[in-house]
């Protein structure tokens, strides 16, 4: 019996991983889902906002992150809408503009809002960290027409802005080094605004000291992150279905491990004991 578990047809073991991804996605399971205290606090600033607050959001991925990126970004997105909150939206990644319209026009057109006086889309400016050092001094410098072309001073929402110290809260939506080398030494620390991030699961581990220090008021990391800010918000979506389908494929190759292990030691022990 053992041997034959040790030679199980691999084919059997990709069926069966396949299974326990497609069988949550096509039946949008949703397993229970426990916020974490660094996804909580995030969720906590937005909380701590009245109506009518500014929130700068900053996207910084491309593409191949999208599948972590977007679940968090319209989470956030919502979340904000849904308090009232005012937002003004940039890009520092040049593959970011595209992505970044798609999920503000989806949120927008959900909450029916007002461009330029609910929210506003800057845009894609080159510069890195140049361009946070330029918005500190002055906003309408650094982003003097928005994605369209309107003049930032025309725009109701963004009018009044001259300093990153002027918006309530910003948030950082990254795939790259945009938080711990842009924004928290060239932003935060120089102008002390409450902020924010939301970052691929491969980055959240670099960002934790961040968290402890307080330079960084909360984070969303990876696709967990973002299952559970949608729970917080009560309103689940594909994170966290997602999240069901890779749980599934993790229980599944854990058990096959095990299995494994529990063939390969009971075969040795059985031929330990023939040769004695």
């Amino acid at each position: 019996m053992m041997h034959k578990l040790l030679a199980i047809d691999r084919r059997i073991i990709f069926a069966l991983v396949f299974l326990s991804v497609a069988g949550p996605l096509l039946a949008g399971i949703s397993l229970p889902i426990t916020p974490t205290n660094e996804v909580k606090a995030a969720y906590d600033q937005l909380e701590k906002l009245d109506a009518g607050d500014i929130v700068l959001v900053s996207f910084s991925y491309g593409a191949s992150t999208q599948p972590e990126m977007l679940p968090m970004s319209r989470a956030m997105l919502r979340h904000a809408f849904r308090r009232d909150l005012k937002v003004v939206a940039i890009c520092l990644w040049p593959e970011a503009p595209g992505l970044a319209q798609q999920v503000l026009e989806e949120m927008t057109a959900e909450f029916d809002l007002e461009y330029g006086v609910d929210y506003a889309f800057m845009g894609y400016k080159p510069g890195n960290f140049s361009v946070i050092l330029n918005m500190g001094q002055d906003f309408h410098s650094a982003f003097p027409q928005d994605q369209w072309g309107a003049e930032t001073g025309d725009l109701d929402l963004t009018r009044g802005l001259r300093s990153l110290r002027d918006f309530d809260l910003v948030l950082d939506l990254a795939a790259g080094d945009s938080i711990e080398f842009w924004w928290i030494p060239y932003g935060q620390e120089k102008y002390g605004f409450t902020f924010v991030a939301g970052c691929t699961a491969v980055m959240a581990p670099d960002l934790y000291p961040f968290l402890d220090s307080g330079q960084l008021g909360g984070l969303l990391g990876g696709l967990a992150g973002a299952a559970e800010y949608e729970t917080l918000i009560d309103r689940r979506g594909s994170a966290s279905t997602g999240m069901s389908a890779q749980s599934m494929a993790h229980l599944v190759i854990v058990i096959f491990v095990l299995i494994g292990n529990i063939a390969y030691f009971a075969v040795r022990q059985t031929s330990s004991e023939q040769r004695s």
